[in-house]
């Protein structure tokens, strides 16, 4: 199990050691892969490559990669300038047609396709293979600090799955006598009431089992009991990403420890009940944060 939350970093020098190559990818949780790179323009062209390296081992979170230049003593690659000498001629030459004041021409460096930027030729094969090296580094990390944190994710989870069992049985003998005690109150109340029912008639049978049927949680228990052996395999299972399994799991757990507190409203077993909806809320939080 892995955590969607996590960061990694990664180095990667050039074999000639002119260039290093840095990247650094963090990540936080979200229901798809959603992956954001920021590249130097002149590696642009290696983005695909670097989705397909990120995607290969990660899938799911919202990640930001980022990957930068430096020289090999760490600085920032600064780009070369030149002036475009034709450009400059032939402008220079029109503000003079145009008789245009002295003060007009100690601007014109600023005029675009005056000074260009000449950045270095990074499509050389080592840059592009250190740069890909650091991004594989920089997964690496990113996935190995993910598997940490997923192991402690998977810890806590599985303690809030012992809690609901150990609670889930404090109210299955309760809920089993339930139906019992309903048809007792019932013919009770009846009794009471004035009312002269034979109890072997078979029509006031058919009321009194409906009426104790509807608070039988038999299937429901059963159901709990199921979906926690589910969860607990989930939570073995080291080799796929089921995060979105979970999510859904836990929905349908929280859904029949809803029904199982309505159909018993007993005092006895609604506190439970209120605790159980309690763990499972907790449970859905951590499960956002699975891969």
């Amino acid at each position: 199990m892995r955590s969607m939350t996590g960061f990694g970093s990664g180095e990667c020098r050039t074999e000639n050691s002119s260039r290093l190559f840095r990247v650094e990818i963090s990540s936080v949780n979200r229901k798809q892969f959603e992956l954001k790179v920021t590249l130097p323009r002149e590696m642009l062209f290696l983005e695909n490559a670097i989705r397909k390296c990120v995607g290969e081992k990660v899938s799911r979170g919202a990640l930001l990669l980022r990957a930068e230049v430096l020289t090999s003593a760490g600085t920032a690659v600064m780009p070369q300038v030149k002036i475009n000498k034709e450009n400059l001629a032939s402008l220079r030459k029109e503000m003079e047609t145009l008789a245009m004041p002295e003060s007009a021409f100690q601007n014109i460096l600023s005029v675009p396709g005056i000074v260009e930027q000449v950045n270095e030729d990074s499509c050389q094969e080592e840059n592009e293979a250190a740069l890909l090296e650091a991004c594989r580094k920089a997964v690496d990390a990113l996935v190995k600090m993910r598997t940490t944190e997923g192991g402690l994710l998977k810890e806590d989870l599985a303690g809030r799955i012992s809690n609901l069992e150990n609670m889930l049985a404090k109210v299955e003998p309760e809920a089993a006598l339930l139906p019992a005690q309903a048809k007792e109150r019932l013919l009770k109340k009846l009794a009471d009431a004035g009312l002269s029912v034979d109890i072997n008639d078979e029509r006031v049978l058919r009321e009194v089992v409906i009426f104790a049927d509807k608070l039988d949680v038999n299937e429901e228990i059963t159901r709990l009991k199921s979906h926690f052996v589910h969860f607990r395999s989930f939570l073995a299972n080291e080799k796929e990403a089921l995060g979105r399994n979970m999510d859904f799991l836990t929905q349908e757990i929280f859904r029949e420890i809803n029904t199982l507190g309505n159909k018993t409203g007993s005092t006895s077993i609604s506190p439970v009940i209120v605790q159980m909806k309690a763990e499972a809320e907790k449970i859905r939080e951590q499960v956002q944060n699975v891969e």
